[in-house]
């Protein structure tokens, strides 16, 4: 414990804001973009519904869309989790709020043939928050939220009877926040000052007595960016039961520009024994967080710009739709995310004392079945239900606090009530069951426990035709 005090004087050189480092190895898709849709599963591809969501889930379906039309929908998401370690049987429970995910659509047709709409939405997006207390991922990961809004001017026009094509280049706005409390047990002390101190590099600071799960870092990360991508779709009538479609939504390589911040948390340690040669020694009893601080003012954990990049990966479903009989239609859809494109995430700080990450994450692509069903119950009231299923991005070995995704089974009830001949409203309900997966919570020793989570979300969505 001589060199404690000055081995600590390096801690701090050793974080960096690897607050990212997970994030290119999570899947973090939103695919409630409607509460029609909602009701039943998404199903959408070849019959979008009649509030303008067809801007995202086909534009082709705005061909023949006639009459001028508003919809606004909000989804309610209240998802609850946790994570249960072997060791101690421990559980940490999700700390999420309830998160609303809105949508916007507006539509206007020019001619028999040719319809334009304007929509917002937000395709890519997640926020997943621990509590700080107690819980080791919190070095991983305890608060991380991705917020995309494409905003997409759309076509759709009726090329022939059988034929509907549609086209939309969407304007991308996202911001991204990541949290992160660094560990100083975990810390490997740099070479230069381990090996005069009698230490092989590698050494840790937990080697030399630094307590495990000692917080001594807060590292955040806020940053924005911008981009386009486009989006476009056909959809066939087979015969007057049968009708084909499909989109597909262009991948962004999206650059972010933001800041890095960092604020020393107390450890509440103190140096055992006097370091160096008086008077310019360390004496016994000095807060090790005064020792630290000067990293936090002219060392690597000095505030600064710093850039980053996030790949929007493209995605598209493709579907049928057969009318049972002229009330009762049962539709399927297979889509496809190819969260694959995530292959490398650069992470540059202005700050040169701050070292820069080359990231290889290791997504995989996913595919989602999709069933579902509408019913016209009554000249006013629509009845759909649905049922989905879609696997995980993140590989087996890389499930994190940042993100615990994994294939998941969900549930759908909706229905859709014409209040007036001008304004339509529809309810949605959705429940998803994820399969319990295992994951890390400190990928140095693999996976070593289990993660749960559920979510039951609520659609609330007002149509108007003017």
């Amino acid at each position: 414990m001589r060199r404690f005090a000055l081995l600590l004087l390096a801690g701090a050189s050793s974080l960096v804001a690897a607050s990212p480092r997970t994030l290119g190895a999570q899947g973090f898709g939103v695919y409630e973009h409607g509460t029609c849709a909602m009701g039943r599963a998404g199903v959408t591809a070849a019959r979008p519904c009649n509030d303008g969501s067809a801007i995202f889930f086909n534009p082709a379906g705005l061909a023949g869309f006639s009459g001028n039309h508003a919809s606004a929908a909000v989804t309610a998401s209240a998802g609850k989790g946790g994570f249960t370690d072997d060791f101690l049987n421990h559980r940490t429970d999700l700390d999420n709020p309830v998160i609303p995910v809105p949508n916007v659509y507006v539509t206007h047709q020019f001619t028999e043939k040719l319809t334009v709409g304007l929509g917002a939405y937000a395709p890519y997006g997640l926020e997943t928050k621990w509590p700080l207390a107690g819980f080791e991922g919190r070095f991983m990961a305890y608060n991380t939220d991705v917020r995309s809004i494409y905003i997409q001017p759309t076509f759709g026009y009726q090329v022939s009877p059988a034929l509907k094509l549609g086209m939309g280049i969407a304007y991308i706005t996202s911001h991204l926040e990541l949290h992160q409390r660094q560990d100083l047990s975990r810390q490997v002390i740099p070479a230069a000052l381990a090996v005069p101190a009698g230490l092989p590099a590698g050494t840790t600071f937990g080697a030399i007595g630094v307590p495990n799960l000692t917080d001594f870092a807060d590292a955040a990360l806020d940053a924005s960016g911008t981009g386009f991508a486009v989006n476009f779709g056909g959809i066939i009538k087979v015969n007057d039961r049968l009708t084909i479609g499909g989109h597909w939504l262009t991948r962004k390589h999206i650059t972010y520009d933001g800041d890095a911040v960092f604020e020393q948390v107390a450890t509440g340690l103190v140096v055992p024994d006097t370091i160096g040669a008086c008077p310019a020694c360390i004496l016994p009893g000095t807060p090790v967080d005064a020792v630290l601080g000067p990293q936090f003012t002219g060392g690597s954990l000095v505030d600064g710009a710093v850039s980053t990049a996030l790949v929007m990966p493209p995605q598209g479903t493709l579907g049928f739709a057969y009318k049972i009989s002229d009330s009762w239609s049962f539709m399927a859809d297979w889509q496809y995310v190819v969260w694959g494109w995530f292959s490398e995430v650069n992470i540059d700080f202005e700050n040169p004392a701050t070292p820069d990450l080359v990231l290889h994450p290791s997504n995989q692509d996913t595919h989602g079945f999709r069933f579902g069903t509408e019913y016209q119950y009554s000249p006013k009231v629509q009845l759909r239900g649905g049922y989905l299923y879609h696997g995980g991005a993140s590989p087996d070995n890389f499930v994190t606090p940042l993100l615990p995704e994994g294939p998941r089974n969900e549930f759908t009830i909706g229905a859709g009530i014409e209040m007036t001949p001008k304004l339509h409203v529809d309810l949605a309900y959705q429940y998803i069951k994820q399969n319990d997966r295992r994951g890390t919570v400190n990928t140095a020793f693999g996976n070593t426990g289990l993660y749960q989570f559920s979510a039951n979300l609520f659609g609330l969505g007002l149509s108007y035709t003017f």
